[in-house]
C-alpha cells in the first residue's frame, strides 16, 4: 500500500514536472539544499506548531525528490513545509 501511495506521489510530481516546464529549469540541487536549511530552521523554531508533522512529512517528500534530481517537486515540497509553519521562503 505505501508503494502504490508513493507511485502516485511520482506521477503526480512527473505530471508537474511536465507541466511546469519554465520553472523546472531554476530548480537546481543548489536551491533544493537552500530550502532544505530553510525547512530544518523553520521546524527547529516550531517545535510547538499544529502543523508541525505535517510539515515534517513535507521536509521528507522534498528530500525524496530532491535527491531523485526531481529539483521542482522537491521544492515545491519544502515550500509547502515553510507554507505549513507560517514562514516565507527567502
Amino acid at each position: 500500500m505505501r508503494n502504490v501511495k508513493f507511485l502516485g506521489i511520482v506521477l503526480g510530481a512527473g505530471l508537474a514536472l511536465f507541466a511546469g516546464g519554465a520553472n523546472a529549469a531554476d530548480a537546481t540541487l543548489g536551491t533544493c539544499t537552500s530550502m532544505a536549511d530553510q525547512v530544518k530552521t523553520a521546524l527547529n523554531s516550531a517545535q510547538q506548531s499544529a502543523n508541525y508533522d505535517q510539515a515534517n512529512k513535507e521536509k521528507s517528500y522534498g528530500r525524496d525528490f530532491c535527491a531523485n534530481g526531481m529539483y521542482k517537486v522537491g521544492i515545491d515540497h519544502y515550500a509547502q513545509a515553510l507554507k505549513l509553519l507560517g514562514v516565507q521562503p527567502s
